[in-house]
């Protein structure tokens, strides 16, 4: 099956979340690929909203499910593990994707320890415009404080089905488009299924 991976591109709200330094929150610390970088509660039970990127050319894509991928560790020395919980929807909270409680999302660690959800099947008929619009929301819970460094949502998905032929011999997997129109959108060449 094949997969997407999304990785936070916006700040929607911020909570009160810092980055490394210490100063404001930072979307890109989390989506950077560097555990150097992260972004962190300064206090307990906050919370940041942020959206994704966009899927890129996956209309008519059937989407089957997601999973959210976390690289976090516990940060100061508040309780014995840190932790937090993830809400996922679209921008205007009418569409709600699911939730995953913070005991997918919990380290004792001081070092960056990466958490993967369990996938989390999308309902029928999600559009990639849907998918577009998806945002998350992390809470930090139980009184604790946590660093994050990096934050990504894997899209799973059946890719459209259109033309599927060979064309002057170049094999049907190997033609993003034909005329500018997409091999999704393509039933017939030339009246040729």
């Amino acid at each position: 099956m094949p997969s997407v991976l999304l990785r936070p591109n916006a700040e929607i709200s911020s909570g009160n979340f810092a980055n490394e330094s210490g100063s404001g929150f930072d979307v890109a610390k989390i989506n950077d690929q560097n555990n150097s970088t992260y972004v962190y509660n300064t206090s307990a039970n906050q919370s940041f909203v942020v959206g994704l990127d966009d899927t890129s050319g996956l209309a008519g894509a059937t989407f089957d499910n997601f999973v959210v991928i976390a690289v976090m560790q516990k940060h100061g020395a508040r309780g014995a593990d840190a932790s937090f919980e993830v809400d996922i929807g679209d921008s205007s909270s009418a569409t709600t994707f699911g939730s995953i409680s913070d005991a997918t999302f919990v380290t004792t660690n001081f070092s960056p320890t990466t958490r993967i959800a369990t996938a989390i099947n999308f309902a029928g008929g999600v559009s990639a415009s849907d998918v577009d619009d998806m945002r998350l929301s992390i809470t930090g819970t139980d009184l604790t404080q946590f660093r994050l460094f990096e934050l990504s949502v894997q899209i799973n998905y059946t890719a459209a089905s259109g033309y599927g032929q060979n064309v002057n011999t170049v094999a049907a997997a190997n033609i993003g488009k034909i005329n500018t129109v997409a091999t999704a959108n393509v039933g017939k060449v030339n009246t040729v299924d």
